[in-house]
């Protein structure tokens, strides 16, 4: 019974410093990615947002079943603004990732702290 508890407290310490060094490694690859991407990126390297998706008006459906077609001023302000969404949605995405980063850095670094071998 003794060698059990003693195999136990050797390894549950062992493993938890292990998952402490895995999540600590995984957290400052999150928040380092994340902040290079926001100090590089101003969006996604890959946008799709083109003039043809703002061509028509699809909130306003005509008796016919189709759809207003907008002006090309219109057009163009409804591109920029759906930039801007795209700009705001990116950015709040690499904050949240950077948040989820700092905080496996923090629950690593109390696992490192609590489980290291002490001499």
């Amino acid at each position: 019974m003794s060698d059990k508890k003693q195999w136990i407290t050797k390894l549950v310490p062992a493993l938890a410093f292990a998952a402490g060094i895995i999540i600590t490694s995984v957290g400052g690859i999150m928040v380092t990615s994340s902040s290079l991407k926001l100090a590089v990126f101003d969006t996604e390297p890959y946008s799709y947002i083109t003039k043809e998706s703002c061509r028509y008006n699809y909130s306003v459906p005509t008796l016919s079943g189709d759809y207003l077609p907008q002006t090309s001023k219109d057009i163009l302000s409804c591109v920029e603004e759906r930039k801007q969404e795209e700009k705001n949605r990116f950015q709040n995405e690499q904050q949240e990732d950077i948040i989820d980063g700092l905080s496996a850095l923090i629950v690593g670094g109390i696992l490192l702290l609590a489980f290291r071998k002490r001499k």
